[in-house]
């Protein structure tokens, strides 16, 4: 049994620097509407982020391969804290857009972090270490909304205070991983490790991948879409998105913490993988159905029930189909293949909300996630739970 000591420090610092990101997340589209963008046209803020992300995050895998995954930690760390003191003091959406694109350049937190886990873990206990990095995010997403929510206020909003306060945690972040995380040895082993992109040669991780991306292309659009749907159809705003959210991350927090390091010795993880595929095509049947503000919860806990499998068990999953050489490039191009989707997501999701009307894309979300949940069920077969990697 792996000791979890060595994750404290790391999970404790990753939910800061959640809490930062989701302090501005339910802020960040009614900011690009009060600074005169069109509603419609919010959650290309959340694009324009995730571009960056795209281009950067195999490189930070890369790096954190090279030269250690604590040096990459504190650099991400302390460009994200600029990110958030530039977002404070932006005045024109161009400088929003500006402030976004730094941040998303300096994403390379979650990839390695989970590298560091992989490092510290055995195969048995990798989903319960992916499990508690999931659920340091799902803790973080309770507080960072909440916080955002009170922070902004109510009537004339303050948008400056909830970035001031996300740069106060990325400057907790960058204190607690200097002082307290400490670097693992075991990728040190991998010295030979390629580029990036030579991962996309392996069949399985490839197929994985793909799975990842239309999942989160789906789960990105919902969310860039959220907060003005949620206004053009019950009237609520930044504070009220806020809570929903938070709600969403106490659901997350307690899948993420207990539920998935239950589910997956007994399912596997690729079987874990494909029941979340099947909750989040539920997620989006559900939205439709919504009639009144009350009944957001059900499909907000579905959303934090599927995405809380999904994070940890395909990360664990593709730690171990992935050669020992490739495993940070493996779990950056997991991360870039979510950026990508990330930039997508929004845009389509904001097309279509625009096009063809408030529920669109959740109809289409829908669609594709049925579609994925029967590829899911076929790609199952191929990693069964008597698998010695899996079991």
């Amino acid at each position: 049994m792996t000791s979890s000591r060595p994750l404290l420090p790391l999970i404790l610092a990753t939910i800061f620097s959640i809490v930062g990101l989701g302090m501005i997340v339910p802020v960040l589209p009614f900011q690009v509407e009060a600074l005169g963008g069109e509603k419609g046209h919010a959650p290309y803020i959340f694009s324009a982020f995730s571009a960056a992300a795209v281009i950067s995050t195999p490189i930070w895998g890369w790096l954190s391969d090279r030269i250690g995954r604590k040096p990459v930690l504190l650099a991400s760390a302390g460009l994200t804290m600029l990110s958030y003191l530039w977002l404070a003091n932006v005045d024109t959406l161009v400088a929003l857009y500006g402030s976004r694109v730094l941040a998303g350049l300096a994403a390379g937190w979650f990839a390695t972090s989970a590298a560091f886990i992989a490092d510290v873990t055995s195969e048995q206990d990798r989903a319960k270490g992916m499990g508690f990095l999931g659920a340091s995010f799902g803790i973080g997403f309770t507080i960072g909304p909440a916080l955002g929510a009170w922070a902004v206020g109510h009537g004339s909003e303050n948008f400056a205070l909830p970035a001031y306060a996300a740069a106060g945690c990325a400057v907790i972040c960058v204190l607690l991983t200097l002082i307290w995380v400490k670097e693992p040895q075991r990728h040190v082993q991998d010295a030979t490790v390629r580029f990036a992109t030579s991962v996309l040669t392996h069949p399985d991780i490839s197929r994985l991948l793909v799975l990842h991306f239309t999942v989160h292309i789906v789960f990105t659009a919902m969310e860039g879409v959220f907060a003005i749907w949620a206004a053009s159809r019950f009237g609520l705003g930044a504070r009220e998105v806020g809570m929903f959210l938070a709600y969403s991350g106490i659901v997350s927090v307690i899948v993420q913490g207990g539920i998935v390091r239950r589910l997956v010795p007994k399912l596997g993880e690729a079987k874990t993988v494909g029941l979340a595929v099947g909750t989040l095509a539920l997620t989006m049947l559900t939205l439709l159905m919504v009639d009144a503000p009350i009944w957001i919860l059900v499909p907000m806990g579905l959303l934090a029930l599927g995405m809380g499998l999904h994070g940890p068990a395909m990360q664990s999953l593709l730690s171990q189909v992935a050669p020992p050489s490739m495993k940070g490039g493996t779990l950056g191009n997991a991360q870039s293949a979510q950026s990508l989707a990330r930039v997508l997501g929004p845009a389509w999701g904001a097309a279509a909300f625009t096009a063809f009307g408030t529920e669109s894309p959740f109809l289409i979300g829908f669609a594709v996630l049925a579609g994925a949940f029967v590829f899911a069920v076929i790609l199952v077969r191929r990693f069964p739970k008597t698998r010695p990697a899996l079991a």
